[in-house]
């Protein structure tokens, strides 16, 4: 049986300093119970109209043992210090009534939900041509099968160097993001093309330059774009059964099948961070929009996932939150300056108005890459969609 702990994240001054004045909701709680699925944004959001202001008010206990761990069960109250609000566990609550914890709820709670960014916690790469070159791939499958999954055996080239015994992932390269900030003669920015298995798959505009292309107009200066680097999905983990050429691997677990073409990565030693210090990136870049969003076309809301262009070298790390805002349209006034009309022929600058930016929601970093990072949707009013710009979290107008 295992017990569930939300460990609370206190920060230091100038982190606080950073977070500015907290606002109560109207309707907040005086005494909110812990209940089992609960997340750390969750708790904060019924108390704050900003969640991500949770570390600059909560009070932890001194005389409490691990005074930074709360359990369903326990008794969050509001009570005020100074004149200030502060958050903080009543522990007098807490020793009157300890048959309320929950003792049978499998893992940890954390800041956010753990099944929802677990996938691109721990199956998602970024890796740059660089990183590509010389890497080991399938060849192919055993019993000359195009699919294999859990239980067959695959083969690999480039992999003389391992070990019987060793263990390594199963990868496929599903995205390109090209770096078109400079191009002159394309939409600016950063580009997410698809990659499937058969160009059928993917329309003419989000699949990447063909070897037409590349090899004729693509090699003018104008039209080469450097490649920030490849997204690649783990398909499966496996085991060296024999080395040689090829290699002999036996498929022990995964989510896709393994096709030949994959590619052949060590496991990754990522560490997740089970608690995220949220908080604001102040400035935001200029030019930081969402990139992508995932297993949806329109648009994505709570607690589903985007990719933002701006990542590690920019100075984001795990944590840091935003502001959606979706790019005002350019509409044409109709009303004072017709088409063909005197109006607009004299005065060609006010015929067009661009609209405000409109608020879609709050996005929180839980992994970045050099250029690139991944956010979840926390809350909103609008689904978040591509090239949804990001600002403050304070913004909202």
């Amino acid at each position: 049986m295992k017990r569930i702990t939300i460990a609370l994240a206190i920060v230091l001054l100038s982190f606080s300093l950073q977070l500015g004045a907290v606002e109560l909701r109207e309707d907040h709680p005086r005494e909110y119970v812990v209940q089992p699925g609960d997340t750390l944004w969750d708790i904060s959001a019924r108390f704050l109209t900003k969640p991500w202001q949770w570390p600059n008010i909560w009070q932890a206990n001194p005389a409490i043992e691990n005074p930074h761990l709360i359990y369903p069960g326990d008794v969050i109250s509001l009570v005020f210090i100074g004149g200030e609000p502060r958050l903080m566990v009543d522990d007098s609550i807490k020793k009157l009534s300890p048959s309320i914890r929950a003792e049978d709820i499998d893992g940890p709670i954390t800041t956010l939900p753990r099944d929802a960014i677990e996938p691109f916690l721990r199956r998602i790469r970024i890796l740059s041509e660089e990183d590509m070159e010389g890497l080991p791939y399938i060849v192919g499958n055993e019993d000359n099968r195009s699919m294999a999954s859990p239980g067959d055996r695959t083969y690999a080239r480039g992999m003389e160097d391992a070990q019987v015994g060793d263990r390594v992932v199963i990868a496929r390269k599903t995205y390109q993001f090209l770096d078109r900030r400079e191009a002159m003669y394309v939409e600016q920015g950063i580009r997410r093309n698809r990659i499937r298995t058969s160009v059928a798959q993917v329309p003419s505009g989000e699949r990447p330059s063909s070897s037409l292309w590349l090899n004729t107009v693509g090699r003018l200066d104008e039209f080469t774009y450097p490649v920030i680097g490849y997204e690649f999905y783990e398909a499966a983990s496996a085991t060296v059964l024999k080395v040689g050429d090829p290699t002999i691997l036996q498929l022990e677990d995964g989510r896709r099948e393994v096709l030949p073409g994959d590619y052949v990565l060590p496991v990754d030693d990522f560490e997740f961070e089970e608690i995220f210090h949220p908080r604001p990136m102040d400035p935001v870049p200029e030019d930081a929009y969402v990139l992508s969003v995932s297993e949806a076309y329109y648009g994505v809301g709570h607690y589903q996932i985007v990719a933002i262009n701006i990542g590690a070298d920019q100075g984001v790390a795990p944590g840091h939150v935003f502001s959606g805002f979706r790019p005002g349209r350019i509409v044409r006034d109709e009303k004072s300056y017709p088409f063909m009309s005197q109006a607009a022929f004299n005065n060609p600058e006010k015929v067009h108005v661009a609209l405000p930016d409109e608020y879609a929601g709050v996005l929180m970093v839980f992994r970045s890459f050099d250029q690139i990072s991944y956010a979840i949707v926390l809350d909103g009013e609008k689904p978040v969609r591509v090239n949804d710009r990001l600002d403050h979290p304070d913004r909202r107008l």
